[in-house]
């Protein structure tokens, strides 16, 4: 029974049949006029039709209804193979590859295209799937149909694309191929964004229906979910490698500090040049794999580069020898200031054979930076680096580069710390040989005038006194030379023993009378303790000759006094207080007055006498004061007593 047909008037049956003059056929869904119908079918109004001829004609409806569910089935086929071909690889060119190709065969096209949407630049780029044409185009937005798809978000289907305004013939053009037919539909993402669009171009068969444009949006979604993906793990893909990137810089870096840091520490501890340039090149050599290497630098006097370490080969022979700044790569780098990187020295014109041969050493590659020091070349040579053919790259060359960088400030720091220690020892030297002799004129006038003396005495008893003050002051000039000596060198013995108070200081105060002629000054000596004491007695002289010359030195020429006042202190300590009424102690100096070439004023002064003088009170345990003020100037010696158990010299180092 016909259900109710909309048209009908209501009518249904034979008698919607009768009053329309048409008849309902439910296969093919459409009203058919009923002459036509008994023209067409006169079979199914014969009531004579054989029972073949019906199933004859159900047969043909059965196999047609079969091919279209073929065709359903394989599109859907065709739907999942391309859902697992797109999710088999995320390689953006093969993930397009793959799509076009099984689009132009579901489709039944010639070509298919898939456009995708720049952001940045708002264009649209697109590859061929077929053909021979793989030139890539791109299109604004609104050019073409693809521009205009992506501009308006709705699909396009023309069955003759030059008919059509919106078309763009370039590529036909460039690729000589003539567009017929052409469907287009835009590819959105989840958030119904735009991002591309999928193109199928000359049917084969027929023109692009419905059907085409519905089930070409519906592959444009699996596209869409594809690209996203791909651009997704391309992004990750393209982070990882910022990251990983920035993970070889950050350890080069990391390289180059510690590197640094430790040239910075053999700098600091380094005492010798030579032991510095070996650390840096040591440390060079490791942080590039080097097998060998060498410093060169200028000589002062030829200009010539001489080897002033070397690591790797026959170290020692290379030691020995000089390069001319015009020989070799590591003079032409000197030379012109520029770093080089050679991978096959053979066949280097630069090369000088001569240096290798003589050290049997040849080298396959070299790095060879220069060194930037003040007014000299230099160069830092680094050889064969591994095993094998393997050469030296641009960032060895940057590293070792930074290194020569530091390293250079590093020697030219080394190189003045010498150059001023050397001038200090030899000012020291001077400033020594000057007190030296400066405090032998005292002794040695005293010999001159007792030996003149004696050419003129015939009294043989005095003669002997003569000698004997002779002998004497010949014994202090020897234990004044050996006790500068030691303060030099830092060592201090002393020679502790019993002292006979008013011997040794009348001894002193003639000693010091010679000092004195030809001056108004009168030199005093208020002695309340004419008992014993115990030190060292040349130390404590010659320290006392040192306070008393340090007062005539301060009084000048002018008239004045100096008093020398022994007693007993705290605990039967041996108190010696040298006076004057010299102008006294300039404030500047005060706080430093007792130390290393101290002086002031004092044109033929070197700065030790004092120095000296608290070195012995040191030794012996004690100290030393001053008091100055304008015309008041005392020097107090403290010496405590300690009677030695034995006899001999004690160190007191």
């Amino acid at each position: 029974m016909w259900s109710y047909r909309t048209g009908t008037g209501g009518w249904t049956g034979k008698a919607a049949e009768k009053r329309l003059g048409r008849r309902w056929l439910p296969y093919t869904q459409r009203w058919c006029p009923r002459a036509a119908l008994r023209q067409s079918y006169a079979p199914w109004d014969n009531p004579g039709m054989t029972q073949a001829v019906r199933q004859a004609d159900v047969q043909q409806q059965v196999a047609r209804l079969q091919q279209e569910l073929q065709r359903e089935q394989s599109k859907l086929q065709a739907l999942q193979d391309i859902g697992q071909a797109l999710g088999s690889t995320l390689d953006f060119d093969e993930l397009v590859e793959m799509l076009l190709t099984r689009v132009t065969r579901i489709m039944d096209a010639e070509r298919s295209a898939l456009f995708v949407l720049d952001e940045e630049s708002r264009e649209l780029w697109f590859r061929a799937a077929q053909g021979t044409c793989r030139t890539e185009v791109r299109l604004k937005v609104g050019q073409g149909f693809a521009g205009w798809v992506v501009e308006t978000g709705r699909s396009i289907n023309v069955r003759d694309a030059y008919q059509d305004a919106r078309f763009d013939g370039d590529w036909d053009r460039a690729c000589g191929f003539r567009t017929g037919s052409a469907l287009c539909v835009p590819v959105k993402n989840h958030d119904v964004q735009t991002i591309g669009v999928l193109q199928v171009i000359n049917k084969r068969s027929g023109f692009f229906t419905r059907e085409d444009e519905g089930m070409l949006s519906a592959l444009a979604a699996q596209a869409a979910i594809s690209l996203e993906n791909s651009k997704l793990f391309l992004s990750v893909v393209g982070k990882n490698e910022e990251l990983l990137e920035t993970k070889e810089q950050l350890e080069q870096k990391v390289r180059e500090l510690d590197v640094l840091f430790d040239i910075a520490q053999v700098a600091a501890n380094s005492e010798r040049l030579d032991e510095l340039l070996s650390g840096v090149l040591t440390r060079a050599m490791g942080a590039v794999g080097a097998e060998a290497g060498s410093i060169l630098l200028a000589d002062e006097d030829t200009g010539e580069l001489r080897f002033r370490c070397a690591l790797g080969g026959d170290a020692d022979a290379v030691q020995c020898l000089a390069v001319s700044p015009n020989e070799g790569i590591c003079g032409w780098v000197a030379r012109n200031g520029t770093p080089q990187i050679v991978a096959d020295v053979d066949g280097d014109p630069r090369h000088s054979s001569n240096i290798a041969d003589q050290v049997g050493y040849h080298p396959r590659s070299v790095l060879c930076v220069p060194l930037q020091l003040e007014g000299r070349a230099g160069a830092l040579e680094l050889l064969n680096k591994g095993r094998g053919t393997q050469c030296f790259s641009e960032d060895d060359l940057k590293l070792v580069s930074v290194v020569a960088s530091h390293a250079s400030g590093a020697i030219r720091l080394a190189q003045i710390r010498a150059q001023r220690e050397r001038e200090e020892r030899l000012s020291t030297i001077g400033q020594l040989l000057s007190g030296v002799v400066h405090d032998l004129r005292g002794p040695m006038t005293v010999i001159a005038g007792y030996t003149k003396m004696l050419r003129t005495e015939s009294d043989a008893i005095v003669r002997e006194q003569y000698s004997d003050s002779i002998l004497r002051q010949l014994e202090t000039v020897n234990a004044m030379t050996g006790e500068v000596l030691a303060f030099a060198r830092g060592d201090s013995t002393l020679l502790v023993r019993k002292v006979y108070l008013a011997q040794f200081f009348q001894e002193l105060v003639e000693g010091l009378q010679t000092r004195l002629e030809g001056r108004s000054i009168d030199l005093g000596l208020r002695l309340e303790d004419r008992g014993v004491a115990y030190f060292d007695e040349h130390k404590v002289r010659r320290a006392l000759h040192n306070l008393v010359r340090n007062a005539i030195q301060a009084i000048g020429p002018n008239v004045g006094y100096i008093r020398l006042h022994v007693s007993r202190g705290d605990r039967d300590a041996l108190v010696i207080a040298c006076e004057d009424n010299g102008p006294g102690v300039p404030e500047e100096i005060r706080g430093h007055l007792f130390e290393s070439f101290t002086s002031h004023g004092k044109p033929d002064g070197t700065g030790l006498g004092l120095a000296i003088v608290r070195k012995v009170a040191e030794d012996h345990g004690g100290r030393v004061d001053m008091h100055s003020e304008p015309g008041h100037t005392v020097f107090t010696l403290r010496l405590p007593q300690v009677r030695p158990e034995i006899t001999g010299p004690t160190p007191t180092a």
